[in-house]
């Protein structure tokens, strides 16, 4: 796969000649098929640089450009994305993965897709098809992570400049900890959601 990783990087370089759209189309790349590791944290930092006045449309960009390429994957996977899975995965992990889709549903998606970590976060979009995950939980954990994580770079880069890769990577345990009280708080709201249906039918 080390052709496609370099056909990311020379995408990469293209998309950096066009502006905002440039930040839309590899995140939209990197999210459906063709691996960018922080490539779209790397170009927000660069946007944010160059022309600071449109650094919050290039994140929003970025979302949306996610969030599309990730549908597509998501799309693939629920018709037949088993064997893709079973292919970067054991059986032991493939078990696992669907194990945790069953208990925590689309929060599974926050870890790997809020925090700039070299994480595969495709693995799990994959998962997220083959296991039947509700399109729409799907898309609104995806959406609410990315622009965290996107709009987190942007103000972090119209502020620090190009020393917010560095930060971002020294203070990764920050962004662990916010992940940890947002999961808390979507696990506190879920359980009383289903204490107050319980009650209904009771």
């Amino acid at each position: 796969m080390n052709w496609l990783r370099g056909l990311g990087e020379r995408f990469s370089v293209l998309a950096a000649t066009l502006g905002p759209w440039g930040v839309f189309f590899v995140a939209f790349a990197d999210s459906a098929l063709i691996p960018m590791p922080q490539g779209v944290d790397a170009l927000l930092v660069a946007q944010a640089i160059a022309t600071p006045d449109i650094t919050y449309l290039a994140a929003a960009l970025a979302v949306v450009g996610s969030v599309l390429g990730s549908l597509v994957l998501y799309v693939i996977a629920r018709r037949g994305g088993r064997l893709m899975l079973e292919r970067k995965v054991s059986n032991r992990g493939v078990a696992h993965m669907r194990a945790q889709i069953e208990k925590w549903d689309a929060l599974v998606l926050l870890f790997p897709t809020m925090l700039p970590l070299p994480l595969p976060m495709k693995l799990f979009v994959i998962a997220a098809g083959v296991f039947q995950m509700h399109v729409w939980r799907f898309i609104a954990v995806l959406a609410f992570a990315r622009a965290v994580r996107y709009f987190g770079i942007a103000y972090l880069a119209l502020r620090y400049g190009d020393k917010t890769m560095t930060i971002l990577t020294e203070n990764a345990w920050i962004g662990l900890l916010v992940l940890a009280g947002i999961i808390a708080v979507f696990f506190v709201v879920k359980r009383w959601s289903g204490r107050q249906v319980q009650q209904a039918g009771d």
